[in-house]
């Protein structure tokens, strides 16, 4: 017994001399998320990838990653809190000259820029007496769009709206698009006599234009009112903007999106524009899952810019909180200015 005894102490302390030997800058550690932007609930896989280039085994690797407070945590894990999510500890080990992947499943329902993080590795000694600790510092951000708005009122006004659209469409006529000709009536203007073929025919002509100008509509999303701490109504004028943009799109309808929310994590600090169309709504969603409650501008400086970046046949829908000052004198101004529909949507608290 004591032969077996000495064998277990001297393989211990062949081992320990072993480890202690251990390069750590053969430990590597990489951190991957599996995409950068997601639908609310959507499964997103996190990867911790450890590649050990020693021939020396871990047989103690500790994983510590930071994941953001809305994050579903994966089950199994030692967490804690921390100010900027919630840290996350996995332990393994890892074979010499091996390369081992751990992949967590998480979700967010909230939408926003949240931030995935790999914060260090730790590993020591075979007997556990030393520890080292490797700080990685990976970050990486996932951006979570809003959820479609689910609103009676809403998709009824905007069912009202769209119909005056598609009325007025087929009311303009498109002086590029012309079809043909025909006798004049004395009830046309003068400008519209085609006096070519008046020459040929003998009799006054006028031309005959195509009604079927395609219109569109400019979208504008103000934040200037909102509170910097309330989110949820920041929220919920994402997802009215969401909803009525890819509403307009699946009835044919091109939109130009505009606001004033200063968009998270990208530097911009001018109003943003987003041209938005059926298969290409991305970058919409992705400014929206990113806009915060800080403004750029007034709610005029982004319905001016509005009118004058874009088509000045487009109609307007105007997205705003219920509180925002002055928004019944500037969406008059907008419609007198414009002479165009005007649909405003009073996102409430």
């Amino acid at each position: 017994m004591w032969s077996l005894l000495i064998i277990i102490i001297a393989v211990g302390i062949i081992l320990e001399v072993i480890s202690l030997k251990r390069d750590p800058a053969k430990v590597k550690f990489n951190y991957v998320i599996s995409t950068g932007t997601a639908e609310p609930g959507t499964p997103i896989k996190v990867q911790s990838i450890i590649t050990n280039q020693s021939r020396i085994p871990i047989s103690y690797l500790l994983i510590r990653e930071l994941f953001p407070h809305m994050a579903e945590l994966p089950d199994g894990l030692t967490s804690y809190a921390a100010k900027d999510g919630v840290f996350t500890e996995n332990v393994c080990r890892v074979k010499g000259r091996q390369r081992k992947k751990i992949i967590l499943e998480t979700s967010i329902n909230k939408r926003g820029v949240h931030m995935f993080m790999g914060d260090s590795i730790e590993f020591g000694d075979f007997l556990g007496f030393r520890e080292l600790i490797m700080a990685v510092t990976n970050k990486q951000e996932v951006v979570v769009y809003p959820e479609r708005m689910e609103n009676r009122d809403i998709t009824d006004a905007l069912a009202n709206f769209c119909g005056d659209i598609a009325a007025k469409r087929y009311l303009i006529r498109d002086p590029i698009l012309t079809v043909g000709c025909r006798e004049y009536t004395g009830r046309e203007p003068m400008k519209d006599i085609n006096w070519l073929q008046s020459a040929r025919r003998g009799d006054l002509m006028v031309r005959e234009y195509e009604y079927n100008r395609q219109l569109s509509v400019n979208v504008a999303l103000s934040v200037e009112g909102i509170d910097y701490l309330d989110d949820d109504t920041l929220d919920k004028c994402c997802s009215a903007a969401r909803t009525i943009c890819e509403s307009l799109v699946d009835r044919g309808i091109p939109v130009s999106f505009f606001t004033n929310a200063l968009l998270r994590r990208t530097g911009k600090k001018e109003i943003w524009r987003c041209e938005v169309s059926l298969g290409h709504t991305g970058g919409l969603l992705e400014g929206l899952g990113r806009a915060s409650s800080q403004s750029c501008g007034s709610l005029d400086d982004l319905l001016e810019f509005a009118h004058r970046a874009n088509d000045s046949e487009a109609a307007f829908i105007v997205i705003l909180p219920a509180n925002a000052e002055n928004a019944e004198e500037e969406i008059a101004k907008l419609k007198s200015v414009t002479r165009q529909e005007v649909l405003a949507v009073s996102i409430e608290s």
